[in-house]
């Protein structure tokens, strides 16, 4: 190439190299700005989720004292003030107990602050306590404040931890006091019902939401202390001398500053990012009433009662790992011819979009059933992975159950194979329909006439076998054109009779073929005795 030639090619190449260059690194800022965002967007998600957790949980614990509150026993008690009535009273708050599994007490408190009815949850077992044993509790903060609302109105306790004779519990018991007054028929007040959530199971599952993912969750009250923290040592320092000092105010001052003062928002600091939004629990269509914010001072005396502050933490390295593939990959490109480069990236950006949403698309479908729009195999086996690795956490049981129909090729061959989908469909509707409220419970269809149960954080073997039973009786209740099916269920627990997925499974199916060798229509517990559903 001649001189001229060079200065041709330089004075083409040059312009058009910096504006590629340019382009390059405009693209590299954008693709950086974007993983930042969707970081942020991740963040938002978490809280919007870890709110609406927060107040599906409480919701039941107001449903429930109000619900209490206007018992038939309790009332009878309140209009005759005969104490024969107080041993059915009892019996009630025991059953509420046992069935919730949430709270670790529920009092009946007359109009002088004297205890009426305490029923406590022990490790193994519901005390009533004797009569002897109640206690005065006129000088406790929350008696006088229950006595003066209004009917249909609660009172709401800070979320603090258990204390007794002036001491803290331990292990730490986090509870929260929801009460409501108690009146006659006269209208006039007779006391109030008081009921102790503990609140540890919330926590829990509010810590769990963070595990694997990008967020991580904390729980701030009005007054700046964690109630859950990023470290265990940080929460609770309202009550545990030792960590007075962990507070947001303290630790991270702009973004206490901000969250005073605005109920959601973003807050970067040199650690990380924080997402928050303000909950203010039990907020229905009843009053709701509170006391003052744990651990409150002058700093936060104008602050609203009752108001958390959900936080969703994403570390600052999260932001910079975020960065270092697309700069790692544009330097690299760029020592590529300029030109080809720009075209390759271009089309490289189409094609991982357009791989994205085909993957996504694909991902769906893979994880359900076409059919019955029930989770399918392969759901099925990812949550109970997922189930095992909390269950061990937390030291829960489950169970894992194989469901397969009796009858249904009878009326497949009968009435062809288009009325065998709509039985399909019913029993999977069944299932579906009668899963716990609340729950993490997954119905799940494997294939032909095979449907699989996750039962969740069961209390005990005897729970699982009533519900299964339950569907045993629902599902043989169905009629179609004179015909009708029944089903044999093979159960398996965790950790009673495997602790991974493939021994669950095995299990479960020896326990279902015993089920069908049996006679069919009943529940056989892999392992153990064998349940018939007829006999429930």
């Amino acid at each position: 190439m001649n001189a001229v030639g060079v200065q041709g090619f330089w004075r083409l190449y040059l312009p058009l190299a910096g504006v590629l260059v340019v382009l390059l690194v405009l693209v590299w800022g954008w693709s950086v700005r974007q993983l930042h965002r969707e970081l942020d967007a991740a963040a938002w998600a978490g809280v919007d989720e870890l709110v609406r957790l927060i107040e599906n949980k409480l919701d039941h614990v107001a449903s429930d004292t109000l619900t209490l509150a206007h018992q038939h026993v309790l009332r009878r008690y309140l209009e005759t003030g005969d104490r024969d009535w107080l041993p059915l009273i009892a019996a009630e708050l025991a059953n509420r107990i046992h069935y919730a599994r949430r709270y670790q007490k529920i009092r009946l408190i007359d109009e002088t602050g004297h205890e009426v009815v305490r029923v406590e949850s022990l490790a193994d077992a519901i005390l009533v306590v004797p009569e002897a044993a109640l206690q005065d509790k006129s000088d406790r903060y929350y008696v006088e404040a229950t006595l003066g609302l209004e009917p249909g109105a609660l009172y709401v306790s800070p979320l603090d931890l258990s204390v007794e004779n002036g001491e803290i519990l331990l292990p730490l018991l986090p509870l929260l006091r929801v009460g409501t007054p108690v009146f006659d028929a006269d209208g006039h007040v007779r006391g109030m019902l008081i009921i102790s959530y503990r609140a540890g199971q919330l926590l829990e599952r509010l810590a769990d939401f963070g595990q694997g993912g990008p967020i991580e969750p904390m729980l701030i009250n009005c007054a700046g202390y964690w109630l859950l923290a990023p470290e265990p040592g940080m929460a609770w320092g309202f009550m545990l001398r030792e960590r007075a000092q962990q507070r947001m105010q303290l630790r991270y001052p702009q973004v206490w500053a901000r969250m005073r003062h605005h109920p959601a928002g973003l807050v970067r600091v040199e650690q990380g990012t924080f997402v928050y939004r303000d909950v203010m629990p039990l907020q229905g269509h009843y009053p709701v009433y509170s006391a003052a914010c744990a651990g409150g001072d002058e700093e936060v005396a104008t602050a609203s009662l009752l108001r958390w502050h959900v936080v969703a933490f994403v570390e600052q390295a999260r932001y910079a790992r975020a960065a270092v593939a697309p700069t790692l990959v544009i330097s690299g490109l760029g020592v590529l011819l300029l030109a080809m480069l720009a075209c390759a990236v271009r089309a490289r950006a189409a094609l991982r979009a357009d791989r994205r949403a085909r993957l996504e698309q694909l991902q769906r479908q893979a994880r359900s059933d076409g059919l019955t729009g029930l989770a399918n195999r392969i759901a099925f086996e990812e949550r109970t992975d997922l189930e095992i690795g909390r269950a061990a956490r937390h030291q829960r049981r489950f169970a894992l159950c194989l469901l397969d129909l009796d009858g249904f090729k009878a009326i497949n061959d009968r009435q062809g194979h288009l009325r065998g989908d709509e039985v399909l469909c019913d029993v999977a509707d069944v299932l579906a329909k009668h899963l716990r409220n609340g729950s993490d419970d997954l119905a799940s269809r494997f294939g032909g006439d095979e449907f699989g149960l996750l039962l969740c954080e069961l209390t005990e073997l005897e729970q699982a076998q009533t519900i299964l039973a339950d569907l045993c009786r629902r599902i043989a209740a169905g009629d179609w054109d004179g015909q009708q099916v029944t089903v044999s269920i093979g159960v398996a627990f965790y950790p009673d009779h495997a602790t991974s997925r493939t021994g669950l499974l095995r299990a479960a199916d020896v326990a279902m073929y015993r089920a069908k060798m049996r006679g069919k229509n009943c529940v056989v517990v892999a392992g153990g005795p064998d349940h018939d559903a007829s006999s429930r």
